[in-house]
């Protein structure tokens, strides 16, 4: 069966961030499901990505409105190792949120869903809204939007824990870092900002375009 149109031009919007013989890494866009759900016309990134590479294995989740990187494996040898770094966090994810209010301090939350590791906040804070840096250890990156809205701060644009007040909430995956299956080489892969996060970071006057916001919470 040949891909429709528009399944065509989504596999040619698909940003690679990295690839080999082993690990495919992609940028996902905002509101795009990882997983074939109910509807059965939606467009679907595992879909595209097979469409692209060939079989894939899915081994993480990120929501629909939440962008930024995700890896597929591409053999089912390496599966487990890459499954046993999960289990033993040697897998490191950092994400970028936009949060409601005010944050100016470091800090670890232990909130309703338990710990999910230490969180770096007051990237840059302002009375509009503040930029997080988020260093997830364990858990699901549900668990970040659960825990900014319980300490008062949820991300901006969360329906759900917040307020309708964005095209979405505004949670990115910035970076992750795992060993090679194949190498055991650090490998470390970085997703640029989407433009939806970087107008809502404008408008609120947290950063403007000029400024390097992946550096700054580098730098946090």
């Amino acid at each position: 069966m040949r891909p429709s149109n528009q399944a065509t031009e989504q596999l040619s919007n698909l940003q690679i961030l990295y690839e080999d013989e082993a690990l495919l890494f992609i940028n996902k866009p905002p509101n795009i499901v990882v997983q074939r759900g109910y509807d059965p016309d939606e467009p679907v990134l595992l879909e595209l990505a097979k469409a692209h590479a060939g079989t894939l294995f899915l081994l993480q989740r990120l929501d629909r409105g939440t962008s930024g990187v995700i890896f597929f494996s591409k053999s089912a040898d390496i599966n487990p190792r890459l499954t046993r770094q999960f289990e033993t966090k040697r897998i490191r994810k950092r994400y970028l949120a936009l949060c409601e209010g005010e944050l100016a301090e470091s800090q670890t939350v232990d909130a309703p869903l338990g710990r999910i590791g230490p969180i770096s906040f007051g990237v840059r804070a302002t009375p509009n809204g503040s930029l997080v840096s988020i260093d997830l250890q364990t858990g699901r990156t549900h668990q970040i939007r659960v825990h900014l809205a319980a300490i008062g701060h949820p991300i901006i644009g969360d329906w759900l824990y917040g307020k309708r007040n964005a095209p979405r909430p505004m949670l990115h995956a910035a970076e992750l870092a795992l060993l090679h299956p194949s190498t055991n080489a650090t490998l470390r892969v970085i997703a640029p900002l989407p433009e939806d996060f970087l107008e809502v970071a404008e408008e609120r006057k947290i950063m403007s375009r000029s400024e390097d916001i992946m550096t700054a919470a580098e730098c946090s």
